[in-house]
């Protein structure tokens, strides 16, 4: 690799992980203000599911480079992992344990605290929905075609209905016109702290070496924004 193009490679890598960074954090920070599923979802859904999309992608690689295979080829992140975040997920999490990193201890408690999340896997199946399907349903709808998922607020509701039944205090909350304020609040702050964590596995990941020392330099450029007031 000349030094431009390893200087391009760079700034690429560098310019992709700021814009994973900022989608994802922008998306926490909607999740956090949401008030009604039905209007706010689509929004949400969007700067989750690319900003996730774009990290998964940017770790395979990354993974891929280590391990001497080069970064995958454009039809393979295409075709073979797409838009679909769990199908990503699925494919970038075993990579995690390729190497113990240098603070194997933290690795291992996060990996814990993630494969135990029950919320973790709901939200990221609706993003998968979302992202294969559901981005552009009412376009397709608009075109007469066929509908294989769920519209992306029927997603989204699901989900948090989920949630909530799981939680007995949360829906009696949500239920109650005095108490629907702080259910509400608590609902997107359960969604938020579950996605939260399991984006900072991967940024943990990243800054200890796990998936190789290539990715050590760039785990600062993946590391969610701090919302300010």
């Amino acid at each position: 690799m000349t030094k431009q193009v390893s200087l391009q490679w760079q700034l690429a890598l560098t310019r992709e992980s700021n814009d994973a960074a900022a989608l994802f954090s922008r998306g926490l920070d909607a999740v956090r203000t949401m008030r009604h599923d039905y209007a706010d979802a689509v929004a949400v859904m969007s700067l989750l599911a690319l900003g996730a999309e774009k990290m998964l992608k940017l770790t395979i690689g990354l993974a891929g480079r280590d391990q001497g295979t080069g970064w995958p080829s454009k039809d393979y992140m295409r075709w073979e992992i797409g838009h679909r975040v769990l199908k990503a997920d699925r494919t970038a999490r075993p990579l995690l344990d390729t190497h113990p990193g240098n603070v194997p201890g933290l690795l291992a408690d996060l990996k814990r605290q993630v494969n135990a999340d029950p919320v973790l896997p709901a939200v990221l199946d609706a993003l998968d929905k979302f992202g294969d399907a559901g981005r552009f349903y009412y376009l397709d709808v608009l075109a007469s075609a066929t509908q294989l998922q769920d519209a992306p607020q029927t997603l989204w509701t699901n989900m948090t209905t989920a949630i909530a039944k799981a939680d007995p205090g949360l829906l009696a909350d949500l239920a109650s016109a005095e108490r629907y304020e702080h259910g509400r609040q608590r609902l997107n702050n359960t969604v938020a702290e579950a996605l939260n964590g399991w984006w900072d596995l991967y940024v943990a990941a990243w800054r200890t070496g796990v998936i190789g020392d290539g990715a050590k330099r760039f785990a600062r450029e993946i590391t969610l924004q701090k919302s300010t007031p």
